[in-house]
């Protein structure tokens, strides 16, 4: 049986109801937690690309070349990679990477067409496609202004329209558009914030979620 009050003239959700929507709330909190692997692939490629500009052509760093064009010193096809603690490859290249030539200490670092391979697990890996980036060595700040993609071997994809990356924070903002798709949901919203080294996401303004069936069946709801 249900119970339901009302005041003013204005009808109130039942007791029932609301915990049907709590109970459909909750699933689809669970069910979101498929996107933080995403999250601490943003934050990851932050750190590989901090360690990659810290200094201008480290001992792990490799190039084609290097010049001087309008005023800016140009390195073609700069890379790096490594292994993480796991043992897990890591690698991170660029077409170009630039830098004012009368101020090579200056703290900002230009990176065009970045293609970025990062570990998230232990059998899945990242894929990170962005056109261009902007790192500031003093502040430890990464920024892309341009649309950028990420491509996860477990099917997820996400579609960024702008970002900024704290490292020392651990912190992605965004204000413009993303779109995340997965196997078992997918997310469209406005604007996205990733806190705690990727372990909270909060998406924001007309945040629309979209749930698999099989997602649904498998909870019960």
């Amino acid at each position: 049986m249900s119970i339901a009050t009302t005041a003013h003239g204005g009808n109130r959700p039942s007791i029932e109801e609301s915990f049907r929507k709590a109970r459909r709330h909750s699933g689809h909190v669970r069910r979101l937690k498929v996107l933080l692997p995403l999250a601490a692939v943003l934050i990851t490629i932050g750190l590989i690309a901090a360690t990659f500009l810290r200094s201008i052509v480290p001992d792990n760093i490799t190039l084609d070349a290097a010049s001087i064009e309008n005023g800016m010193i140009v390195m073609t096809n700069p890379g790096m990679s490594g292994r993480n603690s796991d043992g897990i490859r890591y690698s991170l290249k660029a077409e170009r990477a630039l830098l004012p030539a009368a101020n090579p200490d200056d703290s900002t670092v230009l990176l065009e067409n970045v293609i970025a391979t990062v570990p998230v697990e232990d059998s899945v890996t990242a894929v990170v496609d962005a056109t261009r980036t902007l790192y500031d060595r003093a502040t430890e700040k990464l920024t892309i202004n341009e649309p950028f993609t990420i491509e996860l071997s477990n099917g997820m994809h996400a579609d960024f329209t702008s970002a900024e990356i704290d490292i020392k924070a651990g912190t992605l903002s965004s204000d413009t558009p993303v779109s995340v798709r997965a196997p078992q949901a997918s997310v469209v919203a406005e604007n996205v914030n990733i806190i705690d080294n990727g372990q909270k996401i909060r998406f924001g303004g007309g945040v629309h979620v979209t749930l698999s069936p099989s997602a649904l069946a498998r909870t019960g709801q």
